[in-house]
């Protein structure tokens, strides 16, 4: 059972400075989230295939370097898993935890939760579009007729899918950043540290 106490002036000041940062880096995931919008709403993929997941890949891990550290500091912020605890807002307006900020918490594990799926599907992506070529270049008239041509047929469907499925979660995101923004905005209203 912890006990709820006045946190200490070395606690308040690394609050203060890890909210600060916290700020920061979801700005900059936010933005770098942006950036792949016009990627994503690009059509008529045949063509550019590799490229188009590669420029999606690029942003993707950038947002994810970015949230990453803004998870790390948000996390530090609320004194996740630590053994000093402070108040809550309602109970401390100068230093107490805000609610929200334990929300934003979740917000960003479940975000990053999906930027990692979408970068294990681009590489999942990556190993399918090697095997389809492959089988390509291996197969003749001789087969086509057969299993393998079936085969390609089933990998062919999952590709025009899989660009109409990163759009779906692009929208889905979107929406979660919707609530996630007004969380941000919330604490950047009532939160002012000196």
């Amino acid at each position: 059972m912890s006990i709820l106490t006045h946190p200490t002036d070395q606690a308040t000041r690394n609050r203060a400075f890890n909210c600060r940062m916290r700020n920061r880096h979801y700005e900059e995931v936010y933005y770098a989230f942006r950036a792949l919008k016009p990627i994503i709403n690009q059509q008529n993929l045949e063509a550019d295939r590799k490229a188009w997941f590669a420029a999606i890949g690029v942003k993707i891990n950038r947002c994810e370097v970015s949230l990453e550290t803004c998870l790390e500091y948000a996390q530090a912020a609320i004194f996740f898993g630590k053994s000093e605890k402070i108040n809550l807002f309602s109970k401390d307006k100068r230093w107490g935890i805000l609610q929200e900020e334990i929300l934003l918490v979740y917000f960003l594990i479940e975000l990053q939760s999906t930027l990692r799926y979408i970068l294990t599907r681009i590489e999942t992506d990556k190993m399918l579009q090697s095997l389809d070529k492959s089988i390509q270049s291996q197969t003749n008239e001789v087969h086509e007729s057969g299993f393998i041509s079936n085969l390609q047929k089933n990998l062919n469907a999952l590709n025009e899918t899989t660009a109409q499925e990163f759009r779906d979660l692009h929208t889905h995101i979107e929406d979660r950043f919707a609530i996630g923004n007004a969380l941000f905005g919330t604490l950047q209203e009532l939160q002012h540290f000196y």
